[in-house]
């Protein structure tokens, strides 16, 4: 073994793949600084002889609202918001809870949806639940979905028929179901104050897991690949979205899981006007603003909201970035800038330490996974999302220095480990020998999967999980690959497609909620065709004048939105050319001559 190990250290250094494994090694120690943190507290919490932890004391028992937002096109689809309405309302949540089933198109199916509606107004619930059903009209999109069952709310508020809008909002995948007492958990979270500020936590995630009777059940199950899929989704999930949401390591934790997130509702209520805000902004008042001159102040604008704006592969991001940009003032969340570089600096140092995010490991949701296809799909989306995300937050992580200088760390971390692992694996392939290759490639897996198991079992520890959930482990072995061809591969896919390329293309927002959300795509590419074949139109025909839209994304008189065709498969041309005379290919006929008269 030892000489083994020589022979291949030895290639690496003659190869110039030794830096590479350097740097995955920093990278790696630099993951695991918050493990020892994360298992120390569980420790603590295992020495203690009794504790209320998760328990709402009755002051903080808040009225809550819960959407869960969901397309409902199968007869399946209906079963599984079903299991999950009843999960929430079983949940043991203690005060008044509101659950609403946001459907997303309500008149494509709507047999499906009138039987939803009979089933909730029959179905036997705890007295301080409820359980109600609404829908937009057409296909909008998840948060216009979301945000649909919000008005409604606001519309039993406005009528009488509610006191008050819930004080706590939850989001809820609609294919999910919840641990006990998995909302009591996250609402005590949000409602503790952290230590440094002494002001309650901003939002709260879950922790995501993957139903174990999905996985490895039985000895048939070695032979099935959806089986396997889902124990290394499972496996992934125990390190990526459980342990690595314990906003514990040394760069704060800026996504909470879709799956189920819990916050303030005065922090969602103003996020469709605080979209629009954001596309209000301009970059010479941020200039000013380091020259002493007051930022654009959100609690004085009288936009009007754009809940479009909100849409897109990164929901839940949106949601996390917002609330984390809020600092309390009293008993209510202002969204207001900074007033000066210098305070955006104490934000930033303050949530730095004192983190607005919290984490619960037993708040546990389960959820399902799609198909390699729809994994594969579902990874170019995320990938693909934070560019997208930073696009349109730009103007705001500008000011908000308690997020912009975590989007910033986190995205150049991301960034520097996949480029470290691309080009490792280019120079391997490039400077060394098959077999040093393969050596060093076994070698790098094997070091990947012991960082990977001993992440792994530390999630199952401190998650509580039964022994089913330990049947994970089986896809250690192949963690590595699996990384590579669903995180890494995607990555580098969809990256290049929405920065250098025309754009990351998904269906999970209909093209018309994406061109009113007023947002665009970095797509350079696009850019400089669309600029080039309107420089062409201007030579030739003289009628364009020159514009930035020349580099733009929106719609004009001269070219579509380069959002068209995403949705509905039919594209326009790039630029609209005018119309031009064509010479007919027909001969006219000859003329008759004129009879004599009489």
């Amino acid at each position: 073994m030892d000489r083994l190990f020589w022979y291949l250290t030895g290639a690496a250094r003659a190869s110039g793949l030794f830096p590479f494994l350097r740097a995955a090694f920093i990278c790696g120690v630099i993951y695991e600084m918050g493990l020892p943190t994360v298992l120390g507290r569980w420790l603590v919490s295992k020495l203690q002889t009794r504790s209320l932890q998760g328990v709402l004391e009755r002051h903080n028992r808040h009225s809550a609202l819960i959407v869960l937002p969901t397309l409902l096109r199968k007869q399946d689809e209906l079963a599984a918001l079903k299991r999950a309405m009843r999960s929430v309302a079983g949940n043991g949540y203690p005060g008044r809870l509101h659950v609403v089933a946001c459907i997303d198109g309500r008149t494509e199916k709507p047999n499906l949806f009138q039987q939803l509606e009979a089933w909730a107004a029959r179905e036997a619930v705890p007295p301080n639940v409820e359980l109600l059903v609404v829908g937009t009209p057409a296909r909008m999109g998840k948060a216009m979905a979301m945000d649909h069952g919000v008005e409604h709310v606001k519309m039993l508020v406005a009528t009488g028929r509610l006191a008050r809008f819930p004080t706590l909002f939850f989001n809820m995948d609609a294919d999910s179901s919840l641990a006990k007492g998995a909302l009591e958990r996250m609402a005590f979270k949000l409602t503790r104050k952290r230590w440094l500020t002494r002001t309650p936590h901003l939002i709260v995630t879950s922790n995501v897991l993957v139903s174990p009777d999905q996985s490895m059940v039985s000895l048939r199950s070695f032979l099935s690949a959806r089986c396997w899929l889902a124990t290394l989704v499972g496996r992934e999930y125990l390190t990526s979205i459980s342990l690595g949401r314990s906003n514990l390591g040394i760069v704060p934790v800026t996504e909470v899981s879709g799956a189920l997130y819990c916050t303030w509702s005065q922090v969602y209520l103003p996020a469709p006007r605080y979209a629009r805000f954001l596309q209000s902004l301009r970059w010479a008042d941020w200039v000013r603003w380091w020259f002493g001159f007051a930022p654009p102040r959100f609690s004085e604008y009288r936009g009007a909201p754009l809940v479009e704006a909100m849409t897109g592969p990164g929901d839940d991001t949106w949601m996390t970035w917002l609330a984390c940009s809020g600092t309390w003032n009293g008993n209510r969340i202002s969204f207001d800038f900074p007033r000066t570089p210098l305070h955006a600096l104490g934000r930033m140092l303050s949530a730095w330490v004192s983190r607005p995010l919290a984490f619960d490991p037993l708040a546990q949701v389960f959820t399902k996974t799609p198909t390699v296809k729809g994994l594969f799909d579902q990874r170019l989306r995320w990938n693909s999302s934070r560019m997208q995300d930073i696009k349109r937050w730009s103007s705001s992580l500008a000011y908000h220095w308690q997020m912009g200088a975590a989007v910033v760390a986190s995205s150049l971390i991301v960034v520097g480990c996949n480029v470290m692992l691309i080009s490792g694996l280019i120079v391997a392939l490039v400077m060394c020998r098959p077999s040093e290759t393969l050596g060093i490639s076994l070698v790098a897996g094997a070091g990947y999967m012991t960082l990977r198991a001993v992440d792994s079992v530390v999630a199952l520890l401190v998650s509580e999980c039964p022994l089913s959930q330990w049947v994970f482990l089986i896809a250690l072995p192949l963690s590595g690959y699996y990384h590579v061809v669903f995180n890494t591969s995607t990555w580098i896919l969809g990256t290049a497609r929405d920065v250098f390329g025309f754009g990351q293309s998904t269906t999970f927002v209909p093209e018309a909620t994406a061109r009113a959300s007023g947002l665009s795509r970095m797509a350079l590419a696009y850019r400089v065709r669309r600029a080039f074949l309107l420089a062409c139109r201007a030579v030739v025909f003289g009628d364009v004048p020159w514009g930035k839209f020349w580099l733009g994304w929106e719609q004009t008189r001269w070219t579509p939105s380069g959002f068209d065709g995403w949705t509905t498969g039919v594209r326009p041309p790039p630029v609209y050319w005018p119309a031009r005379r064509r010479a007919s290919s027909k001969r006219p006929p000859p003329r008759r001559p004129a009879k004599a008269a009489g």
